[in-house]
């Protein structure tokens, strides 16, 4: 090991003193080119003292007298790479055969958690898995480690291994609340066919908690995926609540979406579950109502903030009177059909208390649309719903 510090000051003072030169007297890369010559270094002995560590440990095993009573030495020096943050690591090791089952190991690989075939090490797949949900998986591979060629092909691999969780147990006993939220969305994604599909986005929290200047979730738990049936999603969700929260003292859950289909399948799901009309699709569906007579626009929300449900449909008889063109009128009156048919919805935002506003709009764009589509991307079904 002090030959490997050593070789470390040998190699690294020379070039360090050459870049501050060429910093100092060239004004050439400043603090960027210093930081990437250390950089390259301080990989270089990570490489280095991992190769001594695996090594050390492997002779270790060898000498052991535990091992002696159950393993035989089958081959010696057989090299291995995996490939780390650090780059890549060769070193040797040893290959045993059981004394009691006949089985073979390298057993330093297998006290190193590693799988017989495994390339690359697991942190450096959590790393491109993470990057994927926010870049290509070309630049994922480049951003992961600088000094190996990944191809886009291997974190593509790494992203699809994964399974989706059903669930997630976040502590050993239920938690107890009285109300539950759920929300719901979904984005519209291209295929690599030049088809277009949906991925949906449900997540479950308690609330809203005062955060660092403004307020978040509380214990936020998301779902995603293309889901072509929905109660496949749903059935996750009720897990997921099954599995975390003592159902017996849920008072209420709200269920909150703009009023599409497979969102209101939720209801037959979830317990003591009542649906809310997002906010936002709501206002959205005024606006396309009342674009041409604004000044009907504060009667009409009159109507909904007051629900009075016949003064709604008088209004937009006056809406009609006011509209000539034909795409126009096709818009009112999809907007009528919107409100009324999601009546219930409003009412119980505006009449329950406990009701919050829906924030799926911007948990579509921040948990999907950044990597999904808001770049002009084609995916595959598999990878559009593993991201």
């Amino acid at each position: 090991m002090e030959n490997i510090i050593q070789q470390f000051a040998e190699n690294i003072i020379p070039e360090l003193e050459v870049t501050l030169e060429e910093i100092y007297l060239k004004n050439d890369g400043g603090l960027s080119k210093l930081t990437r010559v250390i950089k390259k270094h301080i990989d270089n002995l990570g490489q280095a003292i991992m190769k001594y560590t695996l090594e050390e440990l492997d002779q270790a095993i060898k000498e052991s007298q535990e091992r002696k009573k159950r393993w035989v030495v089958q081959r010696s020096s057989d090299e291995k790479t995996i490939i780390t943050e650090f780059g890549e690591v060769k070193y040797t090791r040893t290959y045993y055969k059981s004394k009691i089952d006949g089985s073979y190991a390298y057993l330093v690989d297998k006290y190193m958690g590693m799988e017989p075939h495994q390339r690359i090490d697991k942190n450096l797949e959590s790393k491109l898995i993470d990057l994927a949900s926010n870049y290509s998986y070309a630049k994922s591979a480049k951003l992961a480690v600088k000094e190996v060629q990944l191809s886009r092909q291997t974190v593509m691999n790494k992203s699809r291994k994964l399974e989706r969780i059903k669930y997630k147990k976040q502590s050993e006993e239920k938690k107890e609340v009285a109300i539950l939220y759920v929300e719901a969305d979904e984005d519209h994604i291209s295929l690599q066919d030049g088809k277009k599909t949906i991925s949906k986005l449900v997540y479950v929290h308690e609330g809203y908690e005062q955060g660092q200047g403004r307020n978040k979730l509380k214990n936020v738990h998301y779902f995603s995926g293309i889901y072509s049936n929905p109660e496949d999603l749903w059935l996750e969700v009720a897990d997921y609540i099954e599995e975390n929260y003592d159902t017996d003292k849920i008072k209420k859950v709200f269920l909150s979406g703009d009023g599409a289909g497979w969102i209101k399948e939720g209801l037959n799901w979830l317990p003591k579950a009542k649906y809310v009309l997002d906010k936002y699709h709501l206002n959205k569906y005024v606006l396309k109502a009342t674009g041409h007579v604004p000044k009907l626009r504060f009667e009409l929300w009159g109507g909904i903030n007051t629900l009075d449900k016949t003064k709604v449909k008088r209004v937009f008889k006056k809406i009609m009177k006011k509209t000539e063109a034909e795409s126009k009128i096709k818009a009112v009156r999809k907007s009528r059909q919107y409100i009324l048919k999601n009546w219930a919805g409003i009412e119980a935002y505006m009449k329950d208390k406990d009701a919050i506003g829906c924030s799926a709009e911007g948990h579509v764009s921040h948990v999907l649309a950044d990597r999904l589509s808001s770049r002009p991307r084609g995916w595959s079904k598999i990878g559009a719903d593993q991201m």
